[in-house]
């Protein structure tokens, strides 16, 4: 689409439209828009008739009115910046208008006939005495023959001719019926031409969008074979879903989100009718799915071009390779056929019972249609699922769920899943949560090698087949993504001969070794060379579930039987750390979970702990679409660390059942914790990058650091976002687009200050030498007006509005005055409360010596225990004034060492921040005021 659009207010008889159009728009699609826009279906839109509004200021051009011009409709669609002002479409009638009178009287003729015919056939009724269904099926024939039937009528024949016609038709002679009309099939067939050849413009369209030639002939090509296929085969049904699909493919291109390679791909399995895309079309319509994920599917499918083509089995021999291919070959097909009935009866079965499962709502349609057709390819894995749950004593329905929607997760991610969201940055850099077979993620394969891609491909396609099992395609995965030296010269030999069986063997001897490896190191070492003695029964429960012998579930299991002290777990660990025995506890774990159902009837039976319901909950709330999947993560990982905050929401929750306040609450939580999570991350590895790459200066890296201390609302949306789409181009350009905001308002506060300061220092100037001020007040008033007083600031405001200098000086005069006796007074009451709170104790200290002298002044001694008591009153006084003093020195150091840390902290910010970025020459927003003591400096 060449050129801007331009908008244009479009007139009509009785509807007006407002239109969007772009240079280069063909003639035809103009045509269609403008007619739809306007509700006009008489006619053709051959052109525009433009009149240039005239503006309401001119007055003196009121009575004469702008000359409309015509716009053809080609002009208009090269140059749409034509029709500017009051627009109005012109219409001619269609062609076939004009011949519209003979149609009319052709119809009036053919009526006239009808009802000529129908007398006809009742006099034939009533003189051949014809039963009812006789003179039904007459009145039929005739009508599919009307043509032939009207013409012997009008013809020459006799009465008896035209009499025995019609009786002819009624009974035909020797068994000869007459020919069904074939209007119907030139119809058909005219559709599926018109289906064929809409389908193959639409191809034609998206091809020449295409930049590189040969990408635009190979779609070319392809819609010529539409024009030949479909004329046989097309019906509207399909019609409609290759449309839809084709838009949609046009749409990821016209995007970007597809290459040219990929989509002429995608073309081509969409004309091929691919299942799976079918599939993911029709459960987008019945489940009411997203766009996205009909789109992801899409793009699934065109990068599976890319994938590694490379067949399973080989027939090129080399070497020993012919002598083992043949034997196995061999023994595959006598196996297949042998089993044949057995895997029909399995395959019906396996199709009813994942049916069911779509029945209950407990898988999607797409999930339905692509466990369909892994059992209609007889897939392995698939049956044998289907095959252990109908052998089972307990058949737990959610674990077959469970499986079935793995597989089909495996399945899909074998083309790559672009669209999976990106949780490290969201949930912290030690709390992310992957899965443990990291090496299977294609979306993060950017460092590994040609060679590893591959072998996991191969690995994956294997274990599908059972060739491997998982816990050796998962040893080997592992030395794949270690870049294993053996298993590179294995995949070296592969690729010389292309000898897969080879290859296969290789594996299966490799991962072999490795697992013995492995068993040894569990036994004599412990586990990871960890002595023994120093395994606990949950080192084993997580090393068993890492070698694939334990699923999660199992393991989740055992783990909440050993908490809650269940007594053969207890027996068990007991015997571990009597005897150090590895594999009899590993033996012992397995047959618990053999015994122990760990499904549904243990969830009936046994309360479900905190931890696990609120993770249900989060996912509930995920699959219902109302959290996204970062916010969920972060919020398990508040779970893990048992988060006050987000139980309380939840006990909220569970007392009222408001599903809209909790979403609300664990958003408004997330935030809060996302913040705090990256909040140094945003200081310490986002800004300094930013100003080291020069998208922030010094000032802007500087204002952004204080406003992530102060936790700015801009700030936290744009974070909020991040996490939410992962863009990390775009979070970088909002936040230096938050800088240069907070930058030019920053410069212009400083501007504007510094432009009113030295306005009032010329003005303090001026009055100096008028003399009605001295140097001594200018001096004064300076200092006020720094140090912002706001009496001296309204002062100014006034003055600004009377410009009356005196009554300025004689107010700032007072204000001083009032600000010097404010200073005085302050001090006076210090000294008083410090004298009133040292005398309060020398008080109470004197009138308890009163009473001790007239208690005790007949005696002596006791006289003389009055003397001895002054000297410890007057110690006790000068003790409390030290202490006093102490106290108040004490506290002072401790506030300023409060302020000199926050001050330090705050310094440290930004001078990492300054560390970073070239030193640069920055004014000081007091320059004024440095300036002007200078100049008195110079005076005096």
């Amino acid at each position: 689409m060449g050129g801007n659009v331009a908008y244009v207010e479009l007139f009509g008889a009785s509807s007006k439209a407002t239109l969007g159009l772009y240079a280069g728009i063909q003639p035809q699609e103009l045509d269609v828009v403008v007619r739809t826009a306007l509700r006009h279906y008489d006619g053709v839109c051959t052109g525009f008739q433009v009149t240039q509004e005239t503006p309401r200021s001119s007055r003196k051009k009121r009575h004469s009115r702008s000359i409309p011009r015509l716009v053809p409709l080609s002009v208009a669609c090269k140059a749409p910046e034509l029709l500017i002002g009051h627009v109005c479409a012109l219409f001619a009638p269609f062609a076939s208008s004009q011949t519209a009178w003979k149609a009319e009287n052709e119809a009036i003729t053919s009526r006239n006939d009808v009802e000529s015919l129908q007398k006809l056939l009742q006099a034939l009724e009533s003189e051949e005495k014809l039963s009812g269904f006789e003179f039904a099926m007459l009145q039929h024939l005739c009508e599919q023959q009307n043509a032939q039937v009207l013409a012997v009528m009008n013809g020459t024949l006799s009465v008896d001719k035209k009499k025995e016609f019609l009786l002819q038709m009624l009974h035909p002679k020797d068994g000869e019926e007459l020919q069904m009309p074939r209007n119907q099939v030139h119809q058909q067939k005219e559709k599926k031409t018109l289906y064929g050849e809409l389908v193959a413009k639409k191809v034609a369209v998206i091809g020449t969008k295409a930049i590189r030639p040969q990408v635009q002939k190979q779609i070319l090509a392809l819609a010529d074979e539409i024009r030949q296929n479909w004329k046989t085969d097309a019906t509207k049904n399909k019609f409609i879903d290759t449309i839809e699909l084709l838009t949609i493919v046009e749409k990821l291109l016209d995007q970007h989100m597809l290459s040219e390679e990929h989509g002429t791909h995608l073309l081509e399995l969409i004309v091929g009718e691919n299942k799976m895309l079918w599939s993911a079309l029709q459960s987008y319509r019945k489940d009411g799915g997203s766009l996205l994920g009909l789109k992801a599917m899409a793009k699934r499918l065109a990068a599976a071009e890319n994938e590694p083509s490379r067949p399973i089995t080989s027939k090129k021999s080399k070497g020993k390779g012919p002598r083992k291919g043949t034997r196995q070959g061999n023994y595959l097909v006598r196996k297949r056929v042998k089993n044949a009935p057995a895997v029909a009866a399995t395959t019906s079965a396996a199709v009813a019972a994942v049916t069911s499962l779509h029945a209950q709502h407990l898988l999607t349609s797409l999930e339905l249609d692509i466990i369909k057709a892994l059992i209609e390819q007889e897939d392995s894995q698939v049956l044998h699922t289907l095959r252990a749950f109908k052998q089972s004593d307990y058949r737990n329905v959610g674990a077959l769920r469970d499986a079935l929607v793995s597989i089909v997760e495996d399945f899909t991610m074998e083309f790559g899943d672009e669209e999976k969201a990106a949780a490290a940055f969201a949930c912290g850099m030690g709390d992310a949560v992957r899965e443990d077979s990291q090496w299977k993620d294609s979306d993060d394969d950017s460092g590994l090698l040609e060679w590893q891609r591959h072998l996991s491909f191969l690995l994956g396609q294997w274990q599908c087949q059972q060739e491997l099992t998982p816990a050796d395609a998962s040893a080997l995965r592992k030395l794949v993504f270690q870049r294993h030296n053996l298993l590179e010269s294995a995949y070296e030999a592969y690729a010389a001969d292309g000898d897969a069986s080879e290859l296969l063997d290789t594996l299966q001897r490799v991962a072999k070794l490795q697992r013995q490896i492995e068993q040894c190191q569990t036994g004599q070492n412990g586990l990871n060379g960890v002595p023994a003695s120093d395994i606990s029964l949950e080192d084993v429960v997580r090393e068993m579930q890492l070698r694939g012998v334990l699923q999660s579930g199992d393991a989740a299991g055992l783990l909440v039987l050993f908490h809650g002290e269940n007594e053969a777990l207890k027996a068990a660990n007991e015997a571990f750390q009597a005897d150090e025995d590895v594999h009899e506890l590993e033996e012992t774990l397995l047959l618990v979970v053999k015994h122990a159902h760990f499904g549904r009837e243990m969830e009936e039976e046994e309360p479900v702990d905190e931890g696990q319901a609120v993770c249900r909950l989060l996912a509930d709330l995920g699959r219902s679409e109302r959290l996204e999947l970062w916010q969920i993560q972060l919020l398990i990982s508040l779970l893990k660390s048992h988060d006050p905050r987000l139980l309380a929401a939840v006990d909220v929750y569970h007392e009222d059942q408001e599903t809209n306040e909790l979403v609300e609450t664990l958003a408004i939580l997330v935030e809060l914790a996302a913040w705090e999570r990256h909040r140094r991350a945003m200081v310490h590895d986002w800004i300094p990058p930013l100003a080291r790459s020069g998208k922030l200066s010094r000032v802007g890296a500087a204002r952004l650091v204080e406003m992530v201390n102060v936790r700015d609302d801009r700030v936290i949306a744009a974070l909020v976002v991040f996490l939410s789409d992962n863009n990390k181009e775009e979070f970088v350009d909002t936040l230096a687009r938050i800088a240069s905001l907070e930058t030019m308002k920053l410069l212009d506060a400083e501007a504007s200050e510094k432009k009113e300061g030295y306005l009032l220092l010329a003005l303090l100037k001026e009055l100096k030498e008028k003399g009605t001020m001295s140097a001594t007040e200018r001096k004064q008033f300076k200092e006020l007006m720094c140090s912002v007083e706001p009496q001296m600031v309204t002062a100014l405001d006034l003055s600004a509005v009377t410009h009356d200098a005196t009554d300025l000086v004689d107010i700032a005069r007072r204000v001083l005055v009032k600000v010097q006796d404010h200073g005085d007074i302050g001090e006076k009451r210090e000294l008083e409360e410090d004298e009133s709170f040292l005398e309060a104790p020398v008080s109470s200290l004197v009138a308890e010596r009163g009473t001790i002298e007239e208690e005790s002044f007949d005696d002596d001694d006791a006289k003389e225990d009055v003397l001895d008591a002054q000297v410890p009153v007057e110690s006790h006084e000068d003790t409390f004034a030290g202490a006093e003093a102490q106290v108040k020195c004490e506290s002072n150091e401790l506030t300023e060492q409060q302020e000199t840390e926050k001050t330090e902290q705050e310094e440290k910010n930004i001078e990492e921040i300054n560390a970073c970025i070239v030193d640069e020459d920055q004014e000081h927003p007091n320059g004024y005021a440095e300036q002007e003591d200078e100049e008195d400096d110079t005076t005096k």
